[in-house]
C-alpha cells in the first residue's frame, strides 16, 4: 500500500447502509505504532464517511481497491 491508494477494510460498511463498503484513501503509508496483532504497523487512512480526519489502522486489515496512478514531476 502507498500513498494515494483507494483502500477498503473487509466487513466495514457505512454509517446507515450495510450495503455500501467503507472506503478510504491512503494519506501516511509510513508505517507507525507497531502492534502485537499487526505485522505491519500502521498506516493513516482518511476515510470518506469521516470528515477529513485522518485515522491510523492496521494495514494487514486493509484491501487496496485501487492504485494510484504515479504523477510524474
Amino acid at each position: 500500500m502507498k500513498a494515494g491508494d483507494l483502500i477498503h477494510m473487509p466487513g466495514q460498511y457505512c454509517p446507515g447502509d450495510d450495503s455500501v463498503p467503507s472506503v478510504g484513501i491512503v494519506i501516511d503509508d509510513v508505517p507507525q505504532f507497531r502492534h502485537k496483532h499487526s505485522k505491519r504497523g500502521r498506516i493513516g487512512v482518511m476515510w470518506a464517511d469521516n470528515w477529513g480526519n485522518v485515522d491510523y489502522e492496521p494495514a494487514d486489515w486493509l484491501e487496496v481497491v485501487s492504485e494510484a496512478i504515479p504523477v510524474e514531476a
